[in-house]
């Protein structure tokens, strides 16, 4: 497979002027109040952002395209696009980010779809940071099962498909790469974001059912989530 140019897109809307959510977005104090843990950014033409998310998670780019209280572009060394948007609205402003890049392996998709979710987490916490001055980080990520995977379909199938399963987790020995997981509990699973809204804003101990399908057949199981990152196996039934 060669080099597959895509995008893309999140999208919230905020209870707030531009001009405030602009703030939020560009100046480093406020910006560690709703996504970042330490952040750097010069504010101009060619200047340089560096952010650091905490958990060894951070990014450096430039900025290419200013126009205030309207858009922030930024490109990484890898040529790739980050584009924040902000755009009035009757009841407040549409905050709106698009990842634009080189994404041609099931692991650049995954990392793809990672991304995507983990920037719409903070945006929700920009949200309850604006409009309600609450920052909700300590909610985020609460849970895990153990599967890496990324949004799928084919002509037989929609959901998100396994691309690893980390050792010793709820789904080591029972998911496999290649599994498509359609269900979880009563939710439909049609991609990424779905199965981690509903894993990672779990309680540890919950037990969680999954159906997937495997070699055109549907198996299904219930595992018992674990804390976000820990990796001793959890209880199965």
């Amino acid at each position: 497979m060669g080099n597959i140019f895509n995008h893309v897109k999140r999208e919230i809307l905020i209870r707030s002027t531009p001009e405030r959510a602009w703030s939020a977005l560009t100046d480093p104090e406020e910006r560690n109040r709703w996504e970042t843990r330490h952040c750097r950014i010069d504010l101009t033409v060619g200047g340089i952002v560096e952010l650091d998310y905490g958990w060894g998670v951070s990014y450096r780019g430039k900025i290419v395209e200013l126009i205030p209280y309207k858009k922030l572009a930024l490109q990484n060394e890898a040529g790739e696009f980050t584009i924040w948007t902000l755009e009035e609205h009757a009841d407040g402003t549409l905050v709106a980010i698009e990842y634009t890049g080189h994404w041609a392996s099931e692991q650049e998709y995954m990392m793809m779809d990672n991304m995507a979710f983990g920037t719409y987490r903070f945006m929700q916490n920009m949200k309850y940071v604006l409009e309600d001055s609450k920052d909700i980080r300590s909610s985020f990520w609460t849970s895990w099962i153990g599967v890496q995977h990324y949004t799928y379909q084919d002509h037989e199938v929609s959901g998100t498909k396994v691309l690893e399963v980390i050792p010793n987790t709820s789904a080591d020995g029972i998911i496999e790469a290649g599994d498509v997981i359609v269900q979880a509990d009563d939710h439909c699973i049609q991609n990424y974001d779905q199965l981690e809204e509903k894993v990672t804003s779990m309680q540890p101990g919950d037990p969680i059912t999954l159906t997937w399908i495997r070699n055109g057949q549907p198996m299904q199981t219930t595992l018992t989530v674990l804390p976000y990152g820990q990796r001793t196996p959890a209880e199965r039934t």
